[in-house]
């Protein structure tokens, strides 16, 4: 069903499994880019994505992110690539992986937490 198609009240829109491309699954299983939650926006990026096609996606769905950003509390960890942000109204925030396994999550340009991942975030 395409979106400019209007959908009687009981009618609902649910996609069928043969719908799925295969490069939509991870080892979790299969994976949205865009959701819409009330009124956030969640963008989720493969792991090829990371950095500036994570950004463009993100500033595509109206999400103000850099590509790339130091980490707030490790001065000699490489910079960290964007691979999530997500917005709830005015406020953006922003999730960077970095080669050391941490993972922070910046609200606007504050740190608002890092941890020790490990791994890569799919």
């Amino acid at each position: 069903m395409y979106p400019s198609e209007t959908l009687s009240e009981t009618e609902i829109d649910t996609p069928e499994a043969s719908d799925m491309e295969l490069g939509d699954e991870t080892e979790s299983g299969p994976t949205t880019e865009t959701e819409a939650i009330g009124t956030a926006k969640i963008i989720r990026c493969k792991r090829h994505e990371h950095g500036a096609d994570c950004m463009t996606k993100c500033a595509d769905a109206g999400i103000s992110c850099p590509a790339g950003r130091k980490h707030p509390y490790k001065d000699n960890v490489k910079t960290g690539l964007l691979w999530q942000c997500r917005s709830l109204g005015l406020v953006s925030t922003c999730f960077y992986y970095y080669e050391n396994g941490d993972s922070c999550i910046f609200l606007g340009m504050v740190p608002f937490i890092c941890r020790y991942e490990g791994g890569t975030p799919d």
